[in-house]
């Protein structure tokens, strides 16, 4: 597969995964999923595009991309476990959920409910479990830790030499002995046999011709056998009934599994390359605006203590404490909010309405006079 292939991949199940979130969270309330049925859709689609996520992360040779849909995918292992906790509660706690009937709905096999441990799990910690294993076995031969064997294979104590000679002793014996037993069958078996032959009045040597003619016979017999079924499984091919033989030079299957190997090899020399140019990256910043940055921050901190500073007594103030942000309170200090001027505009309507209710009222008493 090539890496268009995975980029197409990766881009189908986000569009999925944001269909997912508008279905679960719809404009109208009502629409919103609420029984065991509909949240076990949820979860098969959901467990389809962690099964994509997780193709795509695992044969991606782009570092950054990489991020990216491990991101998403780790947001989709635990979206799948909440879903799953609310069905085991919709099933009156019943952790095992019967989806016969949602996979015939949807048209699809069991396979799609196996939930498999994602790969990275094991691939991108290759190095820690490798020094974990070496730390554990120099542990063990530091300490001359005994080894148990593998389940079901018992441990026996140590034989006496005498006890151990002796068990060696009768297993040869039974050995020699079924070897002589089988040495007197055979004897036996081609006595029987010359017996026989003596009694059909003896067996006559072959000429020349006879055996020549018997060996061809044979090889005839053993050629067309070989041609016949040839014949009939060339037969079964063409009609249908039996696949062709696979060619492994120019198996599509045996290509595809060499390319995921080679990708893989892409994948770590990528990977490796990425954390070299991130550690110089860092490097360069360091030493061309390092020190840039550093006069920087300083000028800021002193801003910080001098409009600080206790007018009265001239004291500067103590450094933020860790759990009220430390330096970052005096390098990103929090926005203070404008105050709203809605009271404002209250009283400029309220003002408005007092008016207009004053030349009502004055009106009313015109027209009281008039009268």
């Amino acid at each position: 597969m090539a890496n268009v292939t995975f980029d197409i991949q990766w881009r189908e199940a986000m569009m999925e995964l944001l269909d997912q979130l508008e279905a679960e969270n719809p404009e109208d309330p009502s629409l919103a999923p609420r029984d065991l049925a509909e949240y076990s859709c949820i979860y098969i689609k959901y467990l389809q595009i962690y099964r994509k996520l997780e193709e795509c992360y695992d044969q991606m040779v782009h570092p950054q991309k990489r991020l990216d849909i491990k991101t998403a995918l780790e947001g989709t292992i635990g979206r799948i476990l909440e879903i799953k906790s609310w069905m085991v509660r919709l099933n009156s706690l019943n952790d095992i959920i019967q989806l016969d009937d949602i996979l015939v709905d949807l048209k699809l096999t069991p396979e799609v409910l196996e939930v498999s441990i994602p790969r990275y799990y094991v691939e991108d910690r290759q190095k820690e479990l490798e020094d974990r294993s070496k730390f554990l076995d120099a542990l063990v031969e530091k300490y001359n830790v005994k080894r148990n064997l593998e389940s079901g294979i018992s441990l026996l104590a140590a034989l006496p030499e005498e006890e151990a000679i002796r068990c060696i002793q009768v297993n040869e014996r039974g050995r020699q002995g079924r070897e002589r037993a089988r040495i007197m069958r055979e004897i036996r078996r081609q006595q029987v046999f010359e017996e026989k032959i003596a009694r059909m009045g003896g067996r006559a040597a072959l000429t020349h011709d006879e055996a020549a003619t018997r060996v061809q016979a044979a090889a005839r017999g053993f050629i067309s056998r070989q041609h016949t079924k040839a014949v009939t499984e060339a037969e079964l091919v063409f009609i249908g009934m039996k696949p062709p033989q696979k060619d492994i030079a120019t198996d599509p299957q045996n290509k595809m599994v060499k390319n995921l190997l080679r990708r893989k090899v892409v994948q770590s020399e990528n990977q490796a390359e990425y954390n070299k140019a991130l550690t110089t990256l860092k490097l360069k910043v360091r030493e061309m605006e390092g020190q840039d940055m550093r006069e920087t921050i300083q000028d800021r901190v002193n801003t910080w203590f001098v409009e600080h500073r206790d007018p009265s007594t001239g004291e500067y103030p103590d450094f933020p404490d860790e759990a009220d942000g430390g330096s970052k309170l005096i390098l990103n200090p929090p926005v203070m909010e404008e105050p709203a001027e809605e009271p404002k505009a209250d009283a400029k309507k309220g003002k408005g309405k007092d008016d207009k209710k004053k030349g009502k009222d004055d009106k009313g008493k015109k027209g009281k006079k008039g009268k």
